[in-house]
């Protein structure tokens, strides 16, 4: 199984009773500012999932976020994963008669507050798994202005 991920971009995420986020303001495939640049938007948030195949469990994942105008991520945040021997020993111990789980999932919530936008292009966000050993693009959303 090949490794894949993705994002949510929106106004706020909530927490809610019982473990369930909320998403508020979802974006599309952009986001239109009505003024000129740079512009600062109070708050942005971009919920991420990767996902690998449990056989492939992750050594490190960081988390990068990339805007327009920036050449160096104005994000870099490591997520903490289990050892590789804690993972599979997760799946060893499973009561007998339980389906042991094809892939394990990684997920983050990014709080940007403020984000300070200089000029049109993308919003991307990448995971950089195992070290440097891959990059994976966990999607994109466009900056426009309105007209």
């Amino acid at each position: 199984m090949k490794r894949y991920g993705y994002s949510i971009f929106c106004d706020d995420i909530r927490n809610e009773v019982g473990g369930k986020l909320s998403f508020i303001g979802c974006y599309n495939s952009a986001i239109f500012v009505s003024h000129d640049f740079p512009c600062v938007l109070s708050k942005f948030c971009i919920h991420t999932y990767v996902v690998t195949a449990a056989e492939q469990p992750f050594r490190s994942l960081s988390l990068r976020c990339y805007v327009p105008g920036r050449r160096d991520p104005i994000l870099d945040e490591r997520i903490e994963t289990l050892n590789v021997p804690a993972q599979r020993k997760l799946v060893s111990e499973l009561e007998p008669g339980f389906v042991a789980p094809r892939h394990i999932v990684a997920s983050a919530s990014l709080i940007l507050s403020p984000l300070d936008i200089v000029s049109p292009g993308l919003i991307s966000v990448r995971a950089v798994i195992d070290g440097e050993a891959e990059e994976l693009g966990l999607g994109s959303l466009r900056v426009v202005v309105a007209e």
